[in-house]
This record gives structure tokens, sequence and C-alpha cells, in this order.
């Protein structure tokens, strides 16, 4: 999505892209492909580079020879002397309203805590993890979002909003909005214990549960929501609140709620 969501977004802007930047790491964050191999499916037409190591970044960004960059859940803490390559810097996007969860998970708690919105902020990069001053910020409704595709769908459409904003402060030279000290949080991997589905919460805790792991940047010794159901091991991949997309009804705390997608837990 990054690739293709935000390369689509730049061209229409009127900005060339160079090439896309990632690292070989898989079988952690975002499942078992590599994220060289996501990219390569993605970039149609962008040069793909994949750094074998954080002291291989800035070289490779060098060889691009970029005005910016744009890095969108990239995976590991860029180094100092990487910074610096891009004659304007680097801009992270990052799914939350900073200082709000900052870290590799923001989405996911955002659904887990049953935030109404989704916030987003482009701020510049700097040495610590989603620390940078803000270019612009703003929020998505997230109160009717049922599915993944649905999040992430209306994340692009946030960032849409957001880029250009962020770009034209960039372009001036802006050096953005130092982040205040006060709210700051960290939205780290989920712990094992929240894989297990526990029927004895709510059925609404119950349904963000769910939709919370496939949103989720996951490790691979654990990932939800699990559950004993009709005898099976399962992963539940969908629940609703009513009976009206069918599914096997799970008694909660409260209510009921209905599984209405699962797949072998093995």
């Amino acid at each position: 999505m990054a690739v293709a969501g935000i390369g689509a977004m730049l061209r229409t802007l009127g900005h060339e892209v160079v090439g896309v930047l990632t690292t070989p790491l898989e079988g952690d964050r975002y499942g078992t492909d590599s994220l060289g191999a996501i990219a390569l499916q993605a970039a149609a037409g962008f040069d793909v580079l994949v750094a074998g190591s954080p002291s291989r970044i800035a070289p490779l960004l060098s060889v691009l020879d970029a005005d910016v960059a744009i890095s969108a859940a990239f995976p590991l803490r860029i180094p100092d002397d990487a910074l610096e390559v891009p004659r304007f810097g680097i801009v992270n996007t990052h799914p939350a309203l900073l200082p709000r969860y900052r870290g590799p998970n923001p989405m996911a708690w955002a659904v887990r805590n049953g935030d109404p919105e989704l916030g987003y902020t482009v701020h510049r990069m700097d040495a610590d993890f989603d620390t940078g001053a803000i270019l612009a910020q703003g929020t998505t409704p997230l109160t009717a979002i049922e599915r993944p595709d649905e999040l992430f769908g209306a994340m692009i459409d946030l960032v849409g909003r957001l880029l250009p904003a962020a770009l034209r402060r960039v372009e001036a030279g802006d050096a953005g909005d130092p982040q205040p000290t006060a709210g700051a949080s960290y939205a780290g991997f989920f712990e094992a214990a929240y894989a297990e589905i526990d029927w004895s919460h709510t059925a609404e805790a119950v349904r963000r549960q769910v939709l919370a792991w496939r949103v989720a940047a996951i490790r691979p010794e654990h990932h939800g929501a699990l559950a004993t159901i009709a005898g099976e091991r399962v992963r539940v991949l969908h629940a609703s609140l009513d009976d009206t997309q069918g599914g096997i009804p799970m008694q909660c705390a409260d209510a009921p709620i209905w599984i209405v997608e699962s797949q072998p837990a093995s």
C-alpha cells in the first residue's frame, strides 16, 4: 500500500518518484514475505533497492539522488548519516496523532482501545522513533469500520489529504512544529495473552480484538485472535455484532457475537 498508494499520490502531485528503498526483513512485522519481495510486486516502474543492513541505507539513498524521502512503516531505525542524504530530509508517515501511539503498532492499538477516530501524522524524521517535528495531522472516523481493507482504505485517503500540505512545507524549508511533550505513549507489539479470545469480555471488545489483530504489526510467535469453536482451534478473521452476515453465534459477557470468517489456527 505504501509503495503503490503513496507513489500514485506523489505522481499526481507532480513529483517524480525515483525509487523505493526497503530492507529484506521477513517473518516479523509483515508476516512471512520479505519486504523486498512485497516492494517488487508493488513497485511497477520504480527502481527497488534493498538495504542488507542499516549501514547500507545511506549509500543506497545517495544513489537515488532524491530531494526528499518519504517513509511509511519502515521497520528499522534509520541511521543519522542516512537522514542527512536527501536534500530536504526524510518525512515519515505515522498512523496516529503523535506524540500518542509512537512505535510499530499504532493502528491496532487505536482499534483495541476503542478510539472513535484514527489519527495520522506526517512529520520530519529525526534520530529517534516518531519524535520529529510535525508537518500535518488529521483524523478519520473508526467507529463504522469493520474490516481491514476498510481501515487501510481510510488510512490511504487520510494520507492523501495530508501529504500535499506537508510537502509544501518541506519545499518551503519549514522545519515543522515540535511535538508536544504531554500525551506521549508507545504502541508496541501485542502481548501473547491478547491473542486468545476471552468470551467473558463484551461482544464489542471481542469484535475490536479480532479487527485489531488483522491490522496489527505482528511477531511470528503469536498472532490472534485465537479461539476454540465447535471443537476446532481457529484464528478468527471477522466477527459481527449481529447475524446479518451469517456466522456462528458465540455468547459474550453481554450479548452474542457472530463468527463470520475464520481459518484453522495451525
